[in-house]
């Protein structure tokens, strides 16, 4: 039976995959992780693989993408498939890393809210970053994640390797979902990435009216491309 191991993004915990397991069909096992709050992606990584059982799929959505993609590369035994949901392809420089490094240190959990909270509109698609229900739930996984997770995990993206080239030497099949409309990972870099990694092993899917939080957004129409992917690699 296929096991399915869903990773958050930034800002997100494991609830947040919520309506994305929801949505899966019967037969399908999954399990939702946060990660762990630590700044080195290496070590990250290597504690994320302490709760992956051998044979699993692996999910990544943004940051959690680049955990799994680093996942693959350190522990490929442990892996049947790899799904790679808006996920940061090239290498960050190291100006903009330590920026990033800089804001998000020291914060407290009030300031760290409002980080969560703030440019939703640039992460969402349309008008979904005003929508209250959107919001909320956006705030709910924060106050989980938290700033320490925060801090940590905008060190560890910030030293992540370039990826331009991953799908395609990859040891298993995947699948790389992309969004209409995302201006964090932009679209057209989505689409260029899998047309280089042009591969039997690689698959690309575009979801329609969907910005960088896709899992959120679109959770019943990303569960199944996942159970259609699959079943695919069943066939």
């Amino acid at each position: 039976m296929t096991h399915l191991v869903f990773l958050p993004g930034l800002h997100g915990d494991a609830q947040t995959w919520a309506p994305v397991i929801g949505a899966l069909p019967d037969g399908l096992r999954a399990t939702a992780l946060d990660l762990p709050a630590v700044a080195d992606l290496d070590a990250l990584v290597d504690e994320v693989a302490e709760q992956v059982a051998s044979g699993s799929v692996v999910v990544g959505h943004s940051l959690g993408g680049v955990v799994a993609m680093h996942l693959a590369e350190r522990h490929s035994e442990l892996l049947a498939g790899l799904v790679l949901v808006t996920a940061p392809v090239g290498a960050e420089d190291p100006e903009s890393a330590a920026a990033r490094a800089e804001r998000a240190a020291g914060l407290s959990q009030e300031d760290y809210e409002e980080i969560a909270l703030d440019g939703m509109q640039d992460v969402y698609y349309g008008d979904r970053g005003h929508d209250p229900h959107v919001r909320a739930e956006r705030l709910r996984a924060a106050r989980v994640y938290g700033p320490e997770r925060f801090a940590a995990h905008s060190v560890a993206i910030g030293f992540r390797p370039d990826r331009w080239d991953f799908p395609a030497k990859a040891s298993c099949p995947v699948l790389i979902v992309g969004a209409s409309d995302d201006q964090v990972v932009p679209t057209d870099m989505q689409r260029e990435w899998a047309e280089k990694n042009a591969a039997p092993h690689v698959t690309y899917v575009e979801i329609a009216e969907t910005g960088h939080m896709l899992p959120v957004e679109a959770p019943g129409q990303l569960a199944g491309v996942l159970s259609d992917w699959l079943s695919s690699l069943e066939g």
